[in-house]
């Protein structure tokens, strides 16, 4: 069922996003003049846990909503770093919460919008993290720290309290884990 790509026209770039056209042939012979798909770099997030069992979250401002939003620390990969997956979560935690650990585990992968996108988001859970440094943020993020229990996360995945669609996703993920891992 996948469609044939007949060609591929770049319509923009800029640092980790390409946008592009696509002329694609579908299974039964249709052909379909353009489809867009916008192409950025894979995609880390990962859910910090204190020795106490807190949660680390972020509060970021999303201008693309107008609002701040309640998220946990990720970023895309920059390929230049040449990093692994958990490589990159890490090196996201420890710029944006300070925090680090010695027990982290993958939980999987999702895609941000496979309609438009071609990357994926790849999700961590970082288990007794320790504040090591304060935090070093990138020149224009603006984002504060926010600490509460399990539960009181999945109270706030449940009340709407996390609206961005890709954290209600990873943290899904990763509450589904803990639950199923008995660490909940």
């Amino acid at each position: 069922m996948t469609w044939k790509v007949l060609s591929t026209k770049k319509l923009f770039s800029s640092g980790l996003f390409t946008l592009k056209s696509e002329k694609c042939e579908l299974p039964d012979g249709r052909v379909m003049p353009r489809y867009y798909v916008m192409d950025f770099p894979d995609w880390v997030n990962i859910l910090p846990i204190t020795k106490d069992g807190e949660a680390i979250l972020v509060k970021q401002y999303r201008h693309a909503s107008k609002k701040e939003h309640l998220e946990v620390p990720g970023g895309s990969m920059d390929p230049s770093l040449q990093e692994s997956f958990l490589e990159g979560a890490r090196r996201e935690m420890l710029e944006e919460t300070g925090f680090n650990s010695k027990n982290i585990v993958s939980i999987g992968s999702h895609f941000p919008n496979p309609a438009l996108q071609s990357n994926r988001m790849h999700t961590f859970i970082a288990f007794d993290s320790e504040k090591v440094q304060e935090q070093n943020l990138d020149e224009f993020e603006d984002l504060s720290l926010y600490f509460c229990s399990l539960d009181k996360l999945k109270e706030h995945l449940l009340n709407g309290d996390v609206d961005h669609s890709i954290m209600i996703a990873s943290i899904s993920k990763a509450l589904h884990y803990l639950e199923t891992q008995k660490k909940i």
